[in-house]
């Protein structure tokens, strides 16, 4: 990538130093995700739900032999 303006925008460099001193307060942070991680004993539990508003054709959902002969 080639720049051909020799200045910078402002808006350019304050959102550098932005993100440049937002860095050490990320990096700070990491080891409180590491502890909260590490205290978790039991599995999250999750949920999900397939909403289908005209119903499904359940002939083509379900197998019609079980077993070796699955079809």
């Amino acid at each position: 990538m080639t720049i051909s303006r020799k200045s910078l925008p402002r808006r350019t460099v304050l959102r550098g130093l932005g993100v440049t001193l937002g860095l050490p307060f990320l990096d700070a942070m990491s080891p409180a995700f590491t502890a909260l991680a590490k205290t978790a004993a039991k599995p999250i539990h999750r949920f999900q739900a397939i909403y289908v508003p005209n119903g499904m054709a359940m002939q083509y959902w379900t197998p019609e032999k079980e077993g070796r002969d699955f079809e």
